[in-house]
């Protein structure tokens, strides 16, 4: 079928329009200072340790790794546990899990059990992530085990929020960033702060602050959190994480629930949750 001059103009008008829109959104994000946050990224895409870093000039600064002399060292996940920011019963904890992994006994993570990780924990988790940007919301998709974050935007607190695994979040835009605040985060032997196992209480109280920006790397996102609880830590303290783009920009299809695995009766987390009967 021919088409007239005139015709082909539009045609390849529509076309460029239809090509510029994602770079035409960015800007006006950019420009109302609303992050852009699409693409999907990863803590690590290397095999450097994940965990949380201090904030430069901060004296209560997170849980640090412990190097062990060893030739088993990369699988012995252990904390310094002398840090100043735990109360003495989490310290006790924290210990007894270092103690543990230095004998070779691994202390199982909620996401090894097919648990939800949570907040804040779950931005230790290696697997891609994907932000969902919408007028009153931002979704945070997680390849590991499907997992689902809401952000809802603009809005308060609810004044008896329901406990959960990634807690209540509201957010906002400031100055170029996402600013989330979350409260409410279940307590659970499962719901842990860090690699470390490191408990929390009913008054886990995070702010997370993404920014993108740009190194001599390239892109990646800048995570700052505060981290405040008054029954497990002395202070408020701060820490960093760190998004780059992941390498294949798509999710994979991960299966965890039904790999049915089992723990010790006397592991740390306990067994993975188990469909016992038919649903139907």
């Amino acid at each position: 079928m021919s088409t007239t001059p005139a015709r082909r103009l539009i045609m390849g008008a529509l076309l460029l329009a239809a090509a510029a829109a994602p770079f035409g959104a960015a800007a006006q994000r950019s420009e109302a200072g609303i992050p852009d946050l699409t693409g999907f990224w990863s803590r690590n895409v290397g095999p450097e340790d994940i965990t949380f870093e201090p904030v430069p000039g901060d004296k209560a600064v997170p849980l640090a790794r412990m190097h062990v002399d060893s030739k088993d060292a990369e699988e012995i996940v252990a904390d310094q546990h002398d840090n100043q920011i735990l109360q003495p019963w989490a310290r006790d904890i924290v210990k007894r899990n270092a103690d543990s992994e230095i004998a070779l006994v691994h202390i199982v993570e909620a996401d090894d059990a097919c648990w939800p990780s949570g907040t804040p924990q779950m931005l230790n988790v290696r697997e891609p992530v994907q932000f969902i940007q919408t007028k009153d919301k931002v979704t945070i998709l997680y390849q590991r085990d499907h997992q689902v974050r809401h952000i809802y935007l603009n809005q308060k607190h609810s004044a008896n929020p329901k406990p959960s695994w990634f807690g209540e979040s509201v957010g906002r835009y400031e100055d170029g960033a996402l600013i989330v605040d979350t409260i409410a985060i279940k307590t659970h032997k499962m719901s842990v702060v860090d690699n470390y196992g490191t408990p929390h209480t009913d008054k886990l109280h995070v702010i997370e602050r993404y920014r993108p920006i740009n190194d001599k790397d390239g892109k990646r996102i800048e995570v700052t959190l505060r981290i405040e609880d008054p029954g497990t830590f002395t202070t408020p303290w701060r820490a960093l994480a760190f998004y780059r783009p992941n390498r294949e920009q798509r999710f994979a299809e991960v299966v965890c629930a039904e790999n049915n695995r089992s723990f010790d009766e006397g592991s740390t987390f306990g067994a993975m949750p188990e469909e016992k009967s038919p649903p139907f």
